[in-house]
């Protein structure tokens, strides 16, 4: 026997992994297994001419190094089936870090080298009547009953190449094509009315010995039918055979939401999923005034969205907007603005007691110089429509009051008098004015004369 040693292995969550370490499951003496940890590959594409698709269907992205976990199988063939020869495994397997074949390659054949004798023969097919398209994987896939041509592209002057296939139901026609323009490059194989059993390799070699294929299915392929689930959506199938469109559009007040035509593939199913009809909608309202009130906050297609401002402020620009069929709004979202008044006037000698602020709502005070009074209102509010609620007042010259002698009184009384005005003073009974009985407002707001006082009459004894 061997020498043996122990070694301690971390093991954290349950895995392992050591390049040391050759098994898949480790078992703890308490019959737990320890799951090893299998390594990702790593895939470059660095051929322009090679395509590669992973088991489920996604492709590698050209020249650009992509990881891929363990088990993951990734397929391979030409960009152009028949104009470049592929040489390799067509199927790779990711197995713990490794892959289990080479990477193959897409040699360019005759057509892209002048013709080279060195070069692989490009082959080329025709459909004549019927259909046949390629699949993912490379083949050309014909409909049943179709006829189709097979070209090989060699110099007619060099030899002649021959076919094989491995189809063995029939024989198949070939020779040089007929057309004078095509007579001398073409070498053709045509199959007619294609059946189940002319599924095969079509192998094309030259009189130098070097050769391409390529790989023929004759298959009845039809996709799924579209389920039409979606009832504000509308739909023109041509029908579910390879090549066949579907076309999608949406009822008023949706948008499409994915493609708008597919096509029916020769791998039997459709180039993209039907698309859905989603319920059109404007973009949200932004507005740069805070107090902009909005009757609702819905967009979807249809919609008319009324705007008012609060009090003291009104509303700059469309009073409602609509959501359109294109997905946008009838008009630019409005604004709140502020509601003023002009600065109030001010009066010929008086003068106006404010806030140094006109908007709604405010209020101003007039007053008058002295020798004045005010005419008119004396207090006026900036009003919603931007106006002063009254018109700036005037200040007349004029005389106040003069008061009343004791034991006396003026005729008439009021609390102003206007320039020109005159008043009278007397006494009560058993009194006497003393000074000048009748007083007039002068053009200076004052009195002719000084206020006159009463004097008891004296009585003798």
């Amino acid at each position: 026997m061997g020498q043996s040693s122990e070694v301690d292995i971390k093991v954290l969550y349950g895995f392992i992994i050591h390049p040391r370490v050759k098994m898949s499951v480790l078992t703890f003496t308490g019959g737990n297994p320890i799951k090893k940890i299998m390594r990702r590959c790593t895939l470059r594409l660095t051929d322009a001419e090679l395509v590669g698709v992973t088991d489920d269907n996604r492709p590698i992205p050209p020249d650009a190094e992509v990881s891929l976990p363990h088990d993951t199988e990734v397929r391979f063939r030409c960009v152009e089936p028949g104009l470049y020869k592929f040489v390799g495994n067509d199927t790779s397997l990711c197995d713990d870090g490794t892959w289990t074949s080479d990477l193959p390659y897409c040699v360019a054949t005759t057509m892209h080298r002048n013709f080279s004798l060195q070069a692989p023969p490009t082959i080329l097919y025709h459909v004549v009547s019927g259909d046949a398209g390629l699949a993912e994987n490379g083949s050309i896939v014909v409909f049943p009953g179709t006829i189709i041509n097979i070209d090989c592209l060699f110099q007619r002057q060099l030899g002649s190449p021959q076919w094989e296939w491995t189809p063995t139901q029939r024989q198949y026609p070939s020779a040089w094509a007929i057309p004078a323009e095509e007579k001398n490059w073409k070498f053709r194989l045509s199959i007619y009315y294609a059946k189940d059993y002319d599924s095969g390799t079509y192998t094309c070699i030259t009189p130098h010995d070097i050769s391409n294929e390529v790989n023929i299915i004759v298959k009845d392929v039809h996709c799924p039918a579209i389920k039409s689930v979606d009832h504000n959506r509308v739909m023109a199938v041509e029908g579910n055979k390879m090549h066949s469109k579907a076309r999608f559009a949406c009822m008023e007040g949706f948008e499409l939401v994915g493609p708008e035509e597919i096509t029916c593939q020769a791998s039997g199913q459709w180039s993209d999923d039907a698309p859905r009809c989603e319920v059109l909608k404007c973009p949200p309202l932004v507005s740069e005034s805070k107090h902009l009130i909005m009757s609702t906050r819905n967009r979807t297609y249809g919609t008319r969205v009324v705007f008012s401002c609060p009090t003291g402020f009104k509303l700059a620009g469309a009073p409602y907007l609509n959501c359109l069929k294109t997905a946008n709004w009838s008009d630019s979202t409005p604004t709140c603005n502020p509601i003023t008044c002009q600065p109030p006037v001010t009066p010929l000698n008086g003068r106006v007691i404010d806030s140094g602020r006109y908007l709604a709502g405010d209020f101003v005070q007039y007053t008058c110089n002295a020798g004045h009074v005010i005419v008119g209102e004396s207090v006026a509010i900036c009003t919603d429509h931007g106006v002063w609620s009254q018109p700036p007042p005037k200040c007349k010259a004029a005389c106040e009051f003069p008061g009343e002698p004791s034991n006396g009184q003026v005729i008439p009384t009021k609390f102003h008098y206007d320039i020109g005005e005159v008043v009278m003073v007397g006494c009560h009974p058993g009194f006497r004015i003393l000074g000048f009985q009748r007083l007039q407002c002068t053009s200076s707001s004052h009195w002719s004369s000084p206020l006159p006082h009463c004097r008891p009459y004296l009585v003798q004894s």
